[in-house]
């Protein structure tokens, strides 16, 4: 194996250990609690749509290599884990979720990135082709903005619990991992899906615009986790 890829290969490696530890963080959360609160359950509700409409290879029991068998165990645990989240805040502990925070309305999000995925798909022969880059493309954009439903409720809440921010966190560096990942592809000649890495970026951005926030209102201030609310 040559440098470079070697060296995509680890930051990828290192973006998909964080994902899954973010998921781990919630549980940690939700079993020392016993509670979703402050959680976002349209905010997992999307990261499951993205799940799905990008994997739809998922029983498509056939592995050339070791790393074909890596994507589908990864697969299924990021499937099932979220569906595991999603049942736990929509019924297990729904009396302690935040129904009244989390009001936005992810026809928002998701109308716009299906409109967006006809227009960005790359070219197609025949209508499951299209059907397949169709929805690869759509999970692509929903992904950069499924995290929008959690910041917002964080942000009108005006509160933020220190393992809701370390889940938001670490989710920054998983796409951060993966930015560096299709960086490092590009300097070494391989090929990249451009919109992966600009959606990657914007991701990246919008973790960060968080954290900034974050870091102002909560470590300058000797951990009140007291953010600013919206104006109404």
């Amino acid at each position: 194996m040559d440098f470079g890829k070697l060296l995509y290969s680890l930051f990828r490696f290192t973006g998909d250990i964080v994902h899954l530890y973010t998921m781990i963080i919630l549980f940690k959360k939700i079993r020392e609690t016993k509670s979703v609160s402050g959680l976002s359950l349209k905010t997992q509700f999307l990261y499951l749509v993205v799940f799905m409409a990008r994997y739809l290879d998922l029983f498509h029991f056939w592995f050339s290599s070791l790393l074909d068998v890596y994507n589908f165990i990864m697969k299924v645990v990021y499937i099932s884990l979220q569906s595991l989240l999603i049942y736990m805040i929509r019924y297990k502990y729904f009396y302690s979720y935040d129904v009244f925070l989390d009001t936005f309305n992810v026809y928002n999000l998701v109308v716009p990135c299906a409109v967006l995925s006809v227009f960005l798909k790359t070219s197609t022969y025949g209508l499951t082709d299209y059907f397949v880059e169709f929805l690869y493309t759509f999970s692509i954009l929903l992904e950069s903005v499924a995290i929008l439903p959690q910041l917002i409720q964080l942000q009108e809440s005006g509160e933020a619990e220190t393992l809701t921010s370390q889940y938001i966190f670490f989710l920054g560096l998983y796409r951060l991992f993966y930015v560096m990942n299709w960086i490092v592809k590009l300097c070494f000649g391989f090929r990249v899906n451009h919109l992966l890495l600009a959606t990657g970026v914007i991701q990246t951005l919008l973790y960060a615009d968080f954290f900034v926030i974050y870091y102002k209102y909560v470590f300058m201030k000797k951990g009140n986790e007291r953010l600013p609310k919206t104006s109404k």
